[in-house]
């Protein structure tokens, strides 16, 4: 199926004839009044819609040439009156427009489907909204969260879906939106209007609307585990068959295996998609910064275009650049010459000059290790975390010494670990009651040494 088996072939002639922008205008206006109205537009009031923007137009009645007027008749000698509905029947006859008939004869207007989406990603160009992302990726956790918990995910996990390839769409608007940025930074020669396009162009059309919201709101780290696990839950086998069972009972599905099918294909495509964004908006902080170096690189040469040779050369290229005469080109022909780089004296003890060699990282195999290597190198690990002195391992360790005993002097204990030494400084350190025993001092102050080790005797108290 093809795009024109669905649209009308002369669709966008209003948009392609010179009197565009006033069809625009007609076609934006009739669809917000659509929007707003519950019943379909009665024809008096798309005449007189058309006939204020007509009036409102300084040329409206050249602009609209192509729609060809009616005859005037001696009750109705309004030019405006009769090119507002030569107008109307011009955007019905492209299919912009549907005529319906009442049961009193009156006739009414209303809009396509076709026309009602086109109509509204127009009306979101014309008036500047932000990016289709702010939210999304919450939107989409919410979605997912709610079909594992109230189990409706017949209707929650398509709309994820659609969702997943909205947020995917804006996010490669946003990255190929920076790079016109980048363009028309370079493009500037008023440090100025380099200012200009960074704080007022590229903050309100980039950061402000969808970049900021990005990395704050909607990041990532923050919603991607859970998106995960609720994918996990829900590609179940059992899960997966209920769910084709609701959509197939909903209409949604000619069979329960073509349901399970697309339901798997929506599942899979959501996590590798959220998997994959890392690298997406690594694309997009890369864009981000080059932006960034670009304007500060423009601004840095303009502003020393008088005291630099670097500067002076990118003033002189940027002039040459714009001019239109091939000034360029006869001043690359008559004023630069290129030499080949040698040394100046024979005997010269520098270095000769090469040619730059990219670097090649070089592949290392690494060994394979043995279920036996595997199993040893994970004890000594388990054996390394259970040295850490822990306040848990105080307390287990303060619960040893005491055994049966309510009391206990440390200096008779033997000191048989290696690890005893700072098990003895935490047990002193610890032994202020949190954990189950009390240190205290002894009368006597004992100063006991074994092994070198040397400490005054103190005993621990049961609580």
């Amino acid at each position: 199926m093809t795009l024109f088996s669905m649209l009308p072939p002369q669709l966008f002639s209003p948009l392609a004839s010179p009197g565009a922008a006033l069809y625009a205008e007609v076609l934006l206006t009739i669809f917000g009044e659509t929007r707003r109205h519950q019943q379909p537009l009665s024809r008096e009031l798309a005449l007189s819609l058309v006939r204020e923007l007509l009036v409102a137009a300084e040329d409206g009645l050249a602009a609209t040439h192509d729609a060809e007027d009616e005859p005037a008749t001696p009750d109705d000698d309004d030019p405006l009156s009769r090119r507002a509905a030569a107008v109307v029947r011009y955007l019905t006859r492209c299919g912009w427009l549907r005529i319906e008939t009442q049961s009193d004869f009156t006739q009414t207007f209303t809009l396509p489907d076709y026309a009602f989406r086109l109509l509204n990603v127009l009306h979101e160009i014309a008036t500047d909204e932000p990016l289709p992302i702010q939210g999304l990726i919450f939107s989409i956790y919410s979605l997912l969260q709610t079909s594992v918990r109230e189990g409706n995910a017949h209707i929650s996990l398509p709309e994820a879906y659609r969702q997943t390839t909205s947020l995917m769409s804006g996010l490669k608007e946003l990255q190929h939106n920076i790079g016109v940025h980048i363009e028309q930074v370079l493009r500037q020669l008023q440090a100025r209007d380099v200012l200009a396009q960074i704080f007022l162009h590229y903050r309100g059309e980039i950061m402000d609307k969808a970049y900021h919201q990005l990395r704050t709101t909607d990041h990532v780290s923050r919603f991607r585990p859970g998106v995960i696990e609720a994918l996990a839950l829900l590609s179940n086998e059992q899960q997966v068959v209920q769910i084709a069972q609701s959509l197939r009972a909903s209409g949604f599905a000619p069979t329960v295996e073509a349901a399970a099918s697309r339901l798997l294909e929506q599942i899979r495509e959501i996590r590798s998609q959220f998997e994959l964004l890392d690298r997406l908006l690594q694309a997009i902080d890369l864009r981000h910064s080059q932006f960034v170096d670009s304007a500060v690189r423009t601004i840095e040469l303009q502003l020393t275009a008088s005291s630099t040779t670097s500067g002076q050369l990118h003033a002189l290229l940027g002039h040459l650049l714009t001019a239109d005469d091939g000034a360029l080109e006869a001043a690359v022909t008559e004023h630069v010459e290129l030499f080949s780089l040698a040394l100046l004296e024979a005997e010269s003890l520098a270095a000769p000059t090469r040619a730059a060699v990219p670097f090649v990282a070089e592949t290392r195999t690494l060994p394979q290790l043995s279920a036996e290597d595997v199993a040893a190198a994970q004890a000594q690990t388990l054996q390394q975390l259970r040295r850490s002195v822990s306040r848990e391992r105080i307390r287990h360790y303060a619960a040893q010494l005491l055994g049966e005993a309510d009391m206990v002097h440390v200096g008779t204990q033997p000191l048989d670990h290696p690890d005893n030494l700072a098990m003895l400084i935490y047990l002193r350190q610890y032994g202020d009651g949190s954990l189950g025993y009390r240190s205290e001092d002894t009368p006597e102050g004992t100063w006991i040494e074994r092994d070198g080790i040397g400490f005054r005797d103190f005993v621990i108290r049961r609580l």
